[in-house]
């Protein structure tokens, strides 16, 4: 049974949540402390967990900072203010996904099913091949981490499946399709600039850690990951 970490303050959405998912075989946890939010995930270890934003002492890009310092759990933010700024902040904090008040519970349903399919599931990438290198920039599927000999950055899930693509695709073009289908199970239900933001943030991180890899833009096509021109 797949559990849920509902980080939610407003009584009546978590009631309606926790009531709908475990009548679909999901072991939901509701948060009673809103101080202990991240004792709360360690002691559920949670495959998923819904995060308001606007909580009691810290807000929901707090708690998925820190959660995401310890785990690649999926975090799906859950939140009337779904401005433009707030899915590039919240994506900049951790979270994987968004789920708009007010809601409509069967795309709730969809969003949770496909994340727990991606990582837990049937989609889940065999995990026997766990560490890819491409130039002098390792890819640790286990410690969630990409390295070069000089510097390395964590990755947030969303980050993790998309380096993950390229690297297995390299040096092929990745379409915009392909990666929204991978990363999202129904492509309805995505904005295209949140992968763009995604893509962004990871080619930071290849800076960052002084990678040889880039990531291109292959305009009305996708994405190539290539190594740089010396």
């Amino acid at each position: 049974m797949y559990r849920i970490l509902i980080v939610e303050d407003e009584r009546s959405i978590t009631h309606t949540l926790k009531n709908r998912l475990e009548k679909y075989g999901y072991e939901c946890h509701t948060i009673e402390d809103f101080k202990r939010v991240l004792d709360v995930f360690q002691e559920t270890e949670p495959h998923l967990v819904i995060m308001d934003i606007n909580l009691p002492y810290f807000d929901g890009y707090y708690w998925s900072r820190k959660i995401r310092q310890i785990s690649t759990c999926p975090i799906m933010i859950l939140s009337a203010r779904m401005s433009e700024l707030d899915q590039i902040y919240g994506i900049e904090n951790g979270a994987d996904d968004f789920i708009t008040k007010p809601f409509v519970m069967d795309v709730v349903l969809a969003k949770i099913n496909g994340q727990i399919r991606r990582t837990c599931g049937e989609y889940a990438k065999n995990t026997e091949r766990r560490i890819v290198q491409l130039g002098n920039t390792t890819l640790n599927l286990d410690t969630v981490r990409l390295s070069t000999p000089k510097q390395e950055e964590v990755l947030t899930v969303k980050e993790l499946q998309l380096c993950t693509m390229f690297f297995e695709s390299f040096p092929n073009v990745v379409t915009r399709q392909q990666l929204l289908s991978v990363i999202w199970d129904e492509e309805g239900f995505v904005e295209e600039n949140t992968l763009t933001v995604n893509i962004k943030r990871l080619r930071k991180k290849l800076e960052n850690v002084q990678s040889s890899l880039e990531l291109k833009t292959i305009r009305g096509i996708g994405y190539q990951l290539t190594v740089k021109d010396e």
